[in-house]
Formats: C-alpha cells, sequence, structure tokens
C-alpha cells in the first residue's frame, strides 16, 4: 500500500484555530478512513501521512466524513429551546443521511435531557442537566463533555479553550458548528455542496478560495474576529470558512479534562487541562496588568517532529502535564511552565510548544492570544536543569512579592518590577544567555529596590525580606565576558577585613545598600515599630555609581575603628582587572548597569565562591589609582625579589596596611592635590618610597578615585602597582630632582 505525504500548509501552529483544526483532521481521518495515518509539525505547517492521495482525502471530507456529534443543551443559544436559532440543529435532527446519524442520535437524546424547559438551566439545576448527561449519553458523546465541562464534587466548572462549556457569550459553539455543516452538507442527501470543495482547500492546503461568509468564529481565530484595524477601511468583518470551524471543535475532542484528581491550584479547573496553566503577564510584547486578573490561564499547545498515531497523540495529551525539573512538581503557571520546557521535564517527543493565553483584547473580547513559541530544550539537559534550580532559589522571594504587590494598598511600583522579574525569568527560559540573566538580576535588583523605597509596607510582610541567599553559580550564568559584570562581582564579593572571629560584625557591602539585621546574619531587614529602620549604615542611593562607592568606602574608614580593623576594611572574593578599573576611571563604562548588577550580586554567597583565576595584565595601570589604591589595602602587600617590567628595580619593601581617613576624605571633597600629598605621606609613613611627589586633576577625577578604592583588585595587582608607584628598597639614593608629578585632567 502506497503512503501519501501531505503538507496542509492550512493547518498552523497559530491562531489555535489551525492548531486545533490540524487535531481535527488527523482524528477524523484515523478514526474514519486510515487508521494507520500519521501525522507531525514541520517548519511550522502540519504534515499528515496516509494512504489516502490528494483526491482520495478530498472524496473522503466532501463524501464520506462523519462529524462528531457535538452539542450542548446545557447552553441557552444552543438550538435546543424556543428562542434558539434552529437554522442547524432542526435540519441535522430530520436528516436521512448516515453520515449524520450519530448527530440524529445526539440530538434526540439532547431533546431528551431538556425534555419541557423553555429556557437554559441555572446553579444547581444546571449541574444535575450535566451529571444526567454524564450517566445517560452514549460513549460518542462523551468526549465533547470531557473537553468542554468539569464536574468536580458540587461545582461545575469549564476549561478555557472551550469557553464556558462551549460557548462564549452569546455565542454558543456547537449550534455556530452545526450551521456551518449545514452551510458545507446537504442534509437531505449527504453530499456536500457545489462550494465545499475550493474551501476544503482552502482549510487544508491553504489554496485561495471565494466563498466565505460572515460568521461569528469566537476565540478561535483572532486575526478574523473583526472589528478595528482588521482591514484597510475603519471596521472589519468576521469572515469564515465553514470547514475550519467544523474541523476546530473535531480537534477540540482531543483535549479531555478528565483527570479530576488533578485540580490542585486552588480549584483552578486550567489545572487539570491539558498543558494548561496559570497565566503570567510576561514574555510577550502587549503584556499589562490587566492580564494578571485572568482567571482562564494559558494553555501551552505541544508541537512534535516525529509522525505519531492519533493513539500517540491521544496519550499525550491524556498525560497532558508540564513537570518543572528541579522540584518534580506539576507546572501551575507560565513560569513554571517554561521551566518545564528548559528542563525537558515534558513528554517525549515534543520539540516545541505554542503558548497560548486567553485574554481580553479588542474592547472586552476574550480571545486566544498566541504568546510566541518555546523550543524544548534539545542540548544539555544537565545545563538546562542547572539553570531550573537556579530559579528555586528565587521562587519563595517572588511569590511573595507577587502577595505583597496584590494587596489592595500596595503600590504600582511593585507591580511593575514583578512583572519585569517574571519576564526576564521567562526570558532566561526561552534561552538562558548571560544576556538574559544580567536582566533577570537587573530585574531583581529594582523589584529589591522597589520594595525598600517603601518602608512601612516592607515591614508589613515579615516574610519577605532581601533578596535570598543566592548560590555562586548566578555570577557564572550571568558572564558575559564584559567589563561591566566583572566589576559589579568585584564589587558585590566585598566583606569585612580579615577571617577571624568576630570579624564578620562589620558586615558585607550589602549592608551599605539596605538596613539589615546584623543578628540574621544581615540576611534579614531591621524593621522597627514605624516600618524599616533608618540605618545610618546604608549609603547607597542608587542615584550615582561614583558617589555611591564612595560613599561606601568613607563609611567603612568611620567604621573600621569600631570593630577593630587595622586595615581598609573591604575585601572582595572576586577581584577587578586594572584595565576595567581605568574604564571606571575614564567614565568609559555603563555605572547604571554596573550599580544594577552590584545590587543583585550582593546576594550570592561570595564565601562558597571558587577563587577567581588570575586576572588578565593591565596594559596601561593608572599610576594615580595605584597611589590611592597602595594606601588603602586589606592586607600587606608582599612583592617578589622583583616587581617585574613596569619600572621597578630591584626588590620592593613589603607594605603594611594602615588606615588614614585623610587621603579619602579629601578626595570625597573634591581635593586632589591635597589628597595626593597625604596618601604620599601615608605610604612612607608605612615604609614605602612612592615616586610621584605631586598629583592634580579634577574635582570628578577626585571623586572617581574615591569610589575606586570600594573596587578590589587582586593581590598580584597590587604587587605591580606597588612596583610602578614605589620605588626600591635598599640604600637611598637621593635624586637630584624631584620626581616628575602626576596629573590628570
Amino acid at each position: 500500500m502506497s503512503l501519501h505525504l501531505h503538507h496542509l500548509a492550512g493547518c498552523t501552529p497559530e491562531p489555535i484555530a489551525g492548531y486545533l483544526k490540524a487535531l481535527g483532521v488527523l482524528r477524523a481521518v484515523a478514526s474514519q478512513a486510515d487508521r494507520g495515518a500519521r501525522a507531525r509539525w514541520n517548519s511550522g505547517r502540519f504534515e499528515l501521512v496516509t494512504s489516502l492521495d490528494r483526491e482520495g482525502l478530498a472524496r473522503f471530507f466532501l463524501e464520506a466524513y462523519a462529524p462528531s456529534p457535538i452539542i450542548a443543551p446545557w447552553n441557552g443559544g444552543s438550538g435546543f429551546y424556543p428562542k434558539d436559532t434552529k437554522d442547524g440543529i432542526e435540519p441535522l435532527s430530520s436528516s436521512p443521511a448516515d453520515r449524520f446519524a450519530a448527530y440524529r442520535e445526539a440530538i434526540a437524546a439532547g431533546r431528551a435531557t431538556v425534555a419541557a424547559r423553555t429556557e437554559s438551566p441555572k446553579g444547581e439545576e444546571k449541574l444535575e442537566m450535566l451529571r444526567a448527561c454524564r450517566r445517560a449519553w452514549p460513549e460518542a458523546m462523551l468526549a465533547w463533555l470531557d473537553a468542554a465541562v468539569v464536574l468536580a464534587g458540587d461545582a461545575v466548572r469549564y476549561p478555557a479553550l472551550l469557553g464556558t462549556g462551549g460557548n462564549d457569550g452569546r455565542l454558543d459553539f456547537t449550534n455556530n458548528r452545526m450551521q456551518r455543516l449545514v452551510e458545507l452538507i446537504d442534509p437531505a442527501t449527504g453530499a456536500a455542496r457545489p462550494g465545499a470543495r475550493p474551501l476544503l482547500a482552502a482549510a487544508l492546503f491553504g489554496e485561495p478560495a471565494p466563498g466565505l461568509e460572515r460568521r461569528a468564529v469566537g476565540q478561535f481565530l483572532p486575526g478574523n474576529a473583526g472589528g478595528p484595524n482588521q482591514t484597510s477601511g475603519t471596521m472589519g468583518e468576521s469572515l469564515v470558512n465553514p470547514w475550519d470551524f467544523v474541523l476546530l471543535l473535531e480537534g477540540a475532542l482531543l483535549l479531555p479534562v478528565a483527570a479530576v484528581r488533578r485540580l490542585e491550584s486552588a480549584g483552578l479547573v486550567q489545572a487539570a487541562a491539558p498543558f494548561a496553566v496559570r497565566a503570567r503577564a510576561g514574555g510577550y510584547a502587549s503584556a499589562c496588568a490587566v492580564d494578571e486578573g485572568n482567571q482562564r490561564g494559558e494553555q501551552w499547545m505541544p508541537l512534535w517532529d516525529g509522525a505519531a498515531t492519533l493513539a500517540e497523540v491521544r496519550a499525550l495529551f491524556a498525560e497532558g502535564r508540564l513537570v518543572a525539573s528541579a522540584n518534580k512538581r506539576q507546572a501551575g503557571h507560565a513560569i513554571d511552565a517554561a521551566r518545564a520546557v528548559a528542563g525537558l521535564g515534558v513528554a517525549r517527543g515534543v520539540s516545541e510548544f505554542v503558548r497560548f493565553g486567553y485574554i481580553e483584547r479588542n474592547g472586552q473580547a476574550n480571545l486566544a492570544v498566541p504568546l510566541g513559541r518555546w523550543p524544548v530544550e534539545a542540548g544539555d539537559r544537565a545545563g538546562a536543569s542547572s539553570r531550573s534550580r537556579l530559579l528555586d532559589e528565587i521562587d519563595p522571594w517572588v511569590e511573595g512579592l507577587r502577595s505583597l504587590g496584590q494587596g489592595d494598598s500596595a503600590p504600582a511600583a511593585l507591580g511593575r518590577a514583578l512583572r519585569r522579574v517574571e519576564s526576564a525569568m521567562l526570558g532566561v527560559c526561552r534561552d538562558g544567555s548571560p544576556e538574559r540573566w544580567q536582566r533577570l538580576l537587573l530585574g531583581l535588583a529594582e523589584a529589591e529596590t522597589a520594595l525598600v523605597s517603601r518602608p512601612k509596607v516592607a515591614a508589613s510582610a515579615p516574610w519577605l525580606g532581601p533578596l535570598p541567599l543566592l548560590s555562586p553559580a548566578w555570577w557564572s550564568a550571568a558572564d558575559d565576558g564584559s567589563a561591566e559584570l566583572r566589576l559589579a562581582a568585584a564589587i558585590a564579593s566585598q566583606r569585612g577585613p580579615a577571617e577571624r572571629a568576630g570579624a564578620d560584625e562589620i558586615g558585607p557591602i550589602r549592608a551599605h545598600c539596605l538596613p539589615l539585621d546584623p543578628r540574621s546574619g544581615f540576611r534579614r531587614f531591621a524593621s522597627g515599630a514605624d516600618g524599616l529602620v533608618r540605618d545610618p549604615r546604608v549609603v547607597w542611593t542608587g542615584r550615582d555609581l561614583a558617589d555611591d562607592l564612595a560613599a561606601v568606602a568613607l563609611r567603612r574608614m568611620i567604621e573600621a575603628p569600631l570593630h577593630g580593623a587595622r586595615a581598609f576594611p573591604l575585601r572582595g572574593r572576586a577581584y577587578a582587572p586594572l584595565d576595567d578599573v581605568a574604564l571606571f576611571l575614564d567614565g568609559a563604562v555603563d555605572e547604571a548597569r554596573v550599580a544594577g548588577l552590584s545590587r543583585a550580586l550582593m546576594a550570592v554567597d561570595w564565601r562558597r565562591a571558587p577563587r577567581p583565576s588570575r586576572a588578565p595584565r593591565a596594559e596601561r595601570p593608572s599610576a594615580l589609582h595605584g597611589l590611592f589604591r597602595l594606601a588603602y589595602t586589606p592586607d600587606a602587600v608582599n612583592p617578589r625579589p622583583a616587581a617585574g617590567r613596569d619600572g621597578a628595580a630591584g626588590d620592593l619593601s613589603p607594605l603594611a596596611p594602615r588606615l588614614d581617613p585623610a587621603p579619602l576624605r579629601l578626595l570625597v571633597a573634591g581635593r586632589l592635590h591635597d589628597a595626593g600629598a597625604a596618601a604620599v605621606r601615608a605610604l612612607t609613613a608605612a615604609g614605602a618610597r612612592p615616586k610621584l611627589r605631586l598629583v592634580a586633576g579634577s574635582a570628578d577625577l577626585a571623586r572617581r578615585l574615591a569610589a575606586a578604592l570600594a573596587i578590589p583588585v587582586a593581590p598580584e595587582d597590587l604587587v605591580r602597582l606597588l612596583g610602578l608607584v614605589c620605588k626600591p628598597a635598599g640604600p637611598a639614593v637621593e635624586d637630584a630632582s624631584p620626581a616628575a608629578p602626576a596629573t590628570s585632567e
């Protein structure tokens, strides 16, 4: 038996009508014409393999296809009540054609259920009708009931895919489908009407065809729903191919909501529908705050690239789960779904998912809006799972922020920050590039800032503290090789000056950005009766990076004697290369990005981070920076016998750290000349022999040099700076003239 491959260009993953239509084609062909039929998705279209050639496929739908019986007698407008349209239900109920036999039986069963009612049932009466349908309907009709309605205890719930039990507002899908069938097939004879063939070619193969009529399509085909901006004029008509509506409801029967035990997420019926989750307003261009209130949720429709039989597709949708691979729990919302896709926590054979949101667009119309495609991770599964584990670290904090941000009195800034964070989390799941991770870190820093800027709001949520402790892998995930990331990591990794007991009382640099409680190990907010405490240690304002770093360095100098520190009380676990520091001094880095990344990376547990590799050798280390950096070191500088090619000759004496606040205070005041003289005196008192005697420059340069003291550099770079700035040890030989001054504009 020969097989034929049909490229169904009319069956596309988006909109959802095209996706469901593809399922409907497979269901109809495999259950009625060729049980061996297989299908797959390939390059954005549906491909069907069957023993039917193109003409045989057309003849099947035009002459033999028996539509599945789909009725909804519990709905007003379904055709079963006096005021309903009868254009479809009456001709089908009296049709002698064999292809409508199942429909005749279904309509008779529906009329028996309705009995003498003149209006659709409400409340308890509707529940009883649905129970009666479940008990009495034949097997052929239960597929529709399983897809359209969920009977959960004493309540009726409706999957979003089919509106509210087969209707959307005043549009009843079942009655509409019966009318479309009558337009395509003559009920009296069972023969296709003259215009049905070209419309079928359009529906299956995407060929142009005349005969589209103005008909309602509901939420399934947003682009054809009509309204403003739908055509070259002011208003567009809702033009629909009848075959599209007939086949899309045929395909919807493959999405049963039978696993009632999975109704876990606060009773959300979407949790029991195949690949359905709660909505998150992020990851698509039109996301807005209103979408957060979307109760219909989202549905992630799977695409598979291997030819599958109808039985295999049924099994895929019967399982219908997305599992977050890191914790093996079922995905409850869109971010969980994205993480499941990234971590291969999905059914085997799925290559991609199409994300649909059932949200309000075009006024108050509920539409199944395509929100993008999400490829399943096909490469390093371990890497994808690792990314999911990183997101596990912030999950409770983000959920706490969501809980706080949904209150009636919650500031709008919290909601905006939350949406940026969740959108960035979705972005990380999509490709996991360093740029995406940096965007997430920046979003987390923004959210934390928005929280702290409302002290009373933050204190009212004791369960929600600052960003939780993050693993060092966050730093690695965000590493794009940029100077901004290296500077941010160096700044964020700084703690107290020694590793002895009690030295950590001075705390990490994060204590100068947030009011943190030392008793909690600087992991919780310090709260008082009026909200977060006003901590004088918090000097980081977030307005200007250079000012903030200079303020931190100055504050550390004030606190150092209080904690018995004998050296500059900032030591980094990560180091900034000297060339990066030079870029900062020149104002050649994105300082806003450095500041945001620094704030987020301060949450990293840097004590678990591996020691950084040797810093790259600087091309042009700054002698001016070296002068002040050597005046403020967290440890002694112990040079090798020879310092190298930076101008040193012979041996250099070790440099003992000292605490002299004068040079730093003068730098902060913009007095570079006086600060240089004070630094020369400090180094001389420490046993060094500075080459520099006179420095000059602008107040802005002085401010940046003060800020650079809060950017740690590697010990070997301190040795290089010592060789650059100071003369070697040995017998003193006085020069006939003073050393040349260091100047900068």
